[in-house]
């Protein structure tokens, strides 16, 4: 490691070898890039419903929509059929929240690549080097793993605050309030080791996790289309539950172990090596914590449901 800088660094400076300016260009254009991803699903979403919606929802959305139109024009109220039938219930759906969880699912794609392909390049690092992204210039071997890693940190922060747009935009329907508290949490937990160059191999680790989210986002589509009771969706929700538990449990909590129980005293330098202020490490660490505590309840409670013999979970 080496000494850090006498004045503080400006946002996102360890995230670019040109610094802070080029990174956060880079922040812009992947804003740019989810927002455009959005408007294309969007798109597709209403394209597909409008002309070919067969292809998209379970056909007894159908089945039932003719069944409820018979009973309704008997009693002489057709319009309200339309209004209430499942079958447009769920193109109302799939059309104002469709695009957010497809968009959702290309990153959560995306990320967890990159996070496996972050932990393999860094798995043989020494702990600075799994702590400390390698400043320019110096000796070493893992300058462009660590790049790769800021690369992916800008992804994953310029997407968080694209999504807090269409949250607030939708609200309460993308998320409530704790879905605003976890984004401007976590973003600003990516700020700070964008900023400073801190934890990438924790940060592989921890966004590995959005393997879960892949089998998440899957369920979601397949409740709002009219899949409830397909066979596929039980084996959905077997993957949702395995990766959770692989990834937000069991990788989650070695992390911790390692970070915590194996790494203390690199950790505890890290103030003094990058510049990061005590109190930000100590709100990234706390932040740390606290998701893993958190999925530890989720694990609970998905394990209770698997116990207790449930078929399918509760949509969001």
């Amino acid at each position: 490691m080496s000494a850090p800088t006498s004045s503080r660094p400006h946002l996102m400076e360890q995230s670019h070898d040109d610094g802070s300016a080029a990174a956060i260009r880079i922040f812009f254009t992947f804003i740019a890039i989810w927002e455009a991803l959005y408007h294309l699903a969007r798109l597709a979403t209403n394209t597909c419903l409008a002309r070919s919606p067969e292809k998209i929802l379970d056909s007894t959305l159908f089945n039932a929509k003719e069944h409820d139109n018979n009973n309704k024009m008997n009693n002489g109220n057709m319009a309200r059929a339309k209004q209430t039938s499942p079958l447009e219930n769920a193109k109302q759906t799939l059309r104002r929240r469709g695009p957010s969880y497809l968009v959702s699912l290309i990153h959560s794609v995306c990320v967890t690549c990159r996070g496996i392909m972050h932990l393999y390049n860094l798995w043989h690092g020494n702990t600075a080097d799994k702590l400390l992204v390698q400043r320019k210039g110096m000796p070493g071997s893992y300058r462009w793993a660590h790049l790769q890693v800021t690369t992916t940190n800008t992804m994953f922060v310029a997407y968080l605050t694209y999504d807090l747009f269409h949250i607030i935009l939708q609200y309460p329907k993308l998320g409530g309030l704790d879905t605003i508290m976890h984004h401007l949490v976590f973003a600003a937990c990516s700020f700070i080791n964008g900023t400073y160059g801190i934890l990438p191999f924790q940060f592989g680790w921890l966004i590995a996790g959005e393997l879960s989210t892949i089998f998440l986002n899957t369920r979601w589509f397949m409740l709002k289309s009219g899949r409830e009771n397909s066979p596929l969706l039980g084996r959905v929700n077997e993957l949702f539950a395995a990766t959770f538990f692989l990834t937000r449990i069991g990788m989650y909590s070695a992390g911790m172990i390692h970070l915590f129980c194996f790494s203390m005293p690199e950790l505890k330098s890290l103030p003094e090596i990058s510049g990061v202020p005590i109190s930000l490490l100590g709100m990234t660490c706390g932040c740390m914590t606290l998701g893993w505590i958190l999925n530890m309840l989720w694990g609970y409670k998905i394990l209770a449901l698997v116990r207790g013999g449930a078929k399918k979970m509760k949509p969001q």
